[in-house]
């Protein structure tokens, strides 16, 4: 089943698609939030196909990734395949082009647009210039761009999400490298961008320099319990932004 939220009125859509997440998200059904450079055709008929380890279905979470064209008519031609699987597919995608929409109309489950007045004088923004400073580990830089991102209607749970997407991928490359740096005959996986996108690999090779694996495992934990910590009703989740961008 497949559920689409679109539309420049970030903060409508943003309502909408947290009010659907949680009306998905029903006891016992798997949750997956699929991170950028993950969207090909296999990996989406592999999803309307699986089964979790009991039968269980899972509901996957498509939160503002699909803002590459080509990522966008990749999901479109899948979507008769997303609509009848017994899986859940909800997207939210502030910038999904207006003839993508209309062909992924027909098949949604459910499918909102939300859009801006023209007087709206929010600027453009581009969220993944955040895991850029975060990656170069410009405190400064970081902090700067967390208020564009705010002012530009980005809801701190995406901006947390982007965060997760870079750890994760510095991760990955902190990985690869020690792993050549034990297996000195194995020099060629040095080159590996461990799946992702060749340009993004190259980029989170040089920020993965920039860390130790135990301040990335660090990280990764903290980002991770902020968001859970404000969703259970912990410390508000923007406060605990600023205090993890004021610890890199």
């Amino acid at each position: 089943m497949l559920y689409i939220i679109h539309g420049t009125d970030r903060e409508k859509g943003q309502t909408k698609f947290r009010a659907l997440r949680e009306k998905l998200s029903v006891a016992g059904m798997n949750i997956e939030d699929v991170q950028e450079e993950n969207v090909s055709e296999k990996m989406l008929g592999e999803m309307s196909a699986s089964r979790g380890l009991f039968g269980d279905t899972t509901l996957f979470i498509f939160n503002n990734i699909l803002a590459k064209k080509e990522e966008q008519e990749i999901f479109a031609s899948c979507g008769e395949l997303l609509k009848n699987s017994d899986n859940y597919f909800l997207v939210f995608e502030p910038l999904l082009s207006k003839d993508i929409a209309k062909d992924l109309a027909p098949s949604a489950t459910e499918y909102f647009e939300y859009t801006l007045g023209k007087n709206d004088t929010r600027p453009s923004f581009n969220i993944f210039s955040l895991g850029d400073a975060l990656g170069e580990r410009n405190k400064k830089e970081l902090w700067v761009l967390y208020q564009r991102a705010i002012g530009a209607g980005f809801s701190s749970e995406e901006i947390s999400g982007t965060l997760f997407w870079a750890i994760k991928n510095i991760a990955l490359m902190k990985q690869a490298k020690s792993r050549v740096s034990i297996d000195t005959e194995r020099h060629d996986s040095a080159e590996s961008d461990c799946g992702l996108n060749p340009f993004v690999a190259r980029k989170t090779r040089v920020f993965a320099s920039h860390y130790t694996m135990e301040e990335i495992v660090s990280l990764s934990r903290n980002i991770v319990t902020l968001y859970h910590e404000a969703h259970r009703g912990g410390e508000p989740i923007d406060i605990a932004l600023e205090r993890f961008i004021l610890s890199i």
